[in-house]
């Protein structure tokens, strides 16, 4: 993997035209996850687009609302349940103390989600949900998750061919969120750079 032209790709297209060094290990880390899976361009192109949008462009693992402590995050899901943007407020505190709002490089929620993951990854996120703000963990999260279709029922990185047209790079959203509509286009176009990037740099 020539990263030199994988960035010298990607960059042009960066906010203000540029990287910064958070990005460049981030995007290295999901690569090379993918690259050691031996998994089709595409995929990776489009593991690393979700992770572009999921963390508003940072490539590291956040908070939800891009808080930066737990009581923060809290706040800023209530805030959009209370305004009607969503109908649950996943983000109360559970019996054991926890809240399941979105953490990580895909912002995994709810609590079974948590579980779900974790048994995948052999950690025990529904008690520790904060180990998906590290890395070493949410690289496989995000990756595992929507090669094995874990985040939306009957979806998966499957429904992507090699070469995606674009409606398959639009629809494939729904691996992650049924907001295929409002962010399919703008994840797509993500993608397809991201994809180009992949070929010119192998």
């Amino acid at each position: 993997m020539d990263y030199a032209k994988f960035f010298g790709t990607i960059r042009p297209y960066m906010p203000r035209g540029r990287l910064t060094q958070n990005q460049v290990t981030g995007f290295e880390a999901i690569v090379n996850f993918c690259a050691a899976r031996g998994m089709k361009r595409s995929h990776c192109a489009y593991i690393l687009a979700t992770a572009y949008h999921e963390t508003a462009f940072r490539m590291q693992p956040v908070r939800e609302g891009l808080a930066k402590t737990n009581e923060g995050a809290i706040r800023a899901v209530t805030s959009l349940y209370e305004r009607g943007v969503i109908s649950r407020n996943y983000a109360l505190p559970q019996p054991n103390g926890h809240s399941y709002y979105g953490r990580g490089l895909v912002q995994l929620t709810f609590q079974e989600n948590y579980k779900k993951v974790g048994n995948l990854l052999g950690v025990d996120l529904v008690n520790n949900p904060d180990l998906m703000l590290q890395t070493e963990h949410s690289v496989p999260a995000l990756v595992l998750g929507m090669q094995r279709g874990l985040f939306r029922r009957r979806s998966s990185l499957d429904m992507l061919p090699s070469f995606p047209t674009d409606d398959q790079w639009i629809k494939a959203r729904d691996i992650i969120n049924g907001d295929v509509t409002k962010n399919g286009p703008k994840v797509a176009q993500h993608a397809k750079l991201f994809m180009r990037a992949l070929q010119e740099a192998k």
